[in-house]
């Protein structure tokens, strides 16, 4: 007989999850507090190429991938001259397909996503190449899962074994891009951490894998 768990997100959050989610806090706060800091705004929008890397008792599945969209705002910290930290907040849609116990299955789920990375433009104001690397926060807010070319429902975020994710995921994002008088047109790759297969104890693993492509535009705020 199953039985199910009423599902609070803090408590299913890692111990590592959180400590990580605390050193991003601190971070963005010290960078407030800093006097020579210059904070702009920067929209952001973009492709999502998105898959899911899953095992099934360490033995690889295989999946297919699904395209999504992805947009927000981002909110620049000069640190130095062409060094910034870019904390921010987006929805981002991501997702996969695949097949157990011979049932078909697509899934999409949408996440509420807060990325930090460190920002690096080699180059000048006009023309430059900027370098990426960070890390995300992530929970989910919505999506569609279909099973075996049945109707589409809606996700069920949780820990048990009556949902389909788990609702929260942190991973690394990296990458590169060309700015131009203001623009950037940037390639990141998103690697998930987190397993978000809804049950701790099956041996069954499902970490994000994503590809953005992105195009981010600045104005300057205060």
């Amino acid at each position: 007989m199953k039985t199910e768990r009423t599902d609070v997100f803090l408590s299913d959050i890692p111990r590592k999850i959180k400590s990580l989610v605390f050193l991003t806090g601190f971070m963005i706060l010290l960078l407030e507090e800093s006097l020579n800091a210059q904070v702009n705004s920067a929209q952001i929008v973009g492709f999502n190429f998105s898959t899911i890397e899953m095992k099934v008792n360490k033995e690889s599945i295989e999946t297919k991938g699904a395209t999504g969209i992805h947009f927000g705002l981002l909110l620049p910290v000069t640190i130095v001259d062409h060094l910034s930290v870019n904390p921010g907040v987006m929805f981002s849609s991501k997702g996969a397909s695949y097949a157990i116990d011979s049932v078909d299955i697509f899934i999409s789920p949408i996440y509420l996503e807060i990325p930090v990375s460190l920002a690096l433009n080699i180059g000048t104001d006009a023309f430059g190449i900027t370098l990426i690397a960070g890390t995300y926060f992530s929970c989910g807010v919505g999506g569609n899962k279909i099973e075996s070319h049945g109707a589409a429902r809606d996700i069920l975020y949780g820990s048990s074994e009556s949902k389909d994710l788990r609702a929260l995921d942190l991973g690394l994002n990296f990458g590169t891009g060309v700015a131009i008088k203001g623009f950037l047109i940037s390639a990141r790759y998103g690697l998930g951490l987190t397993n978000i297969y809804p049950v701790e104890s099956a041996d069954i693993e499902m970490k994000n894998r994503l590809l953005e492509i992105s195009l981010t535009s600045s104005f300057s705020g205060r």
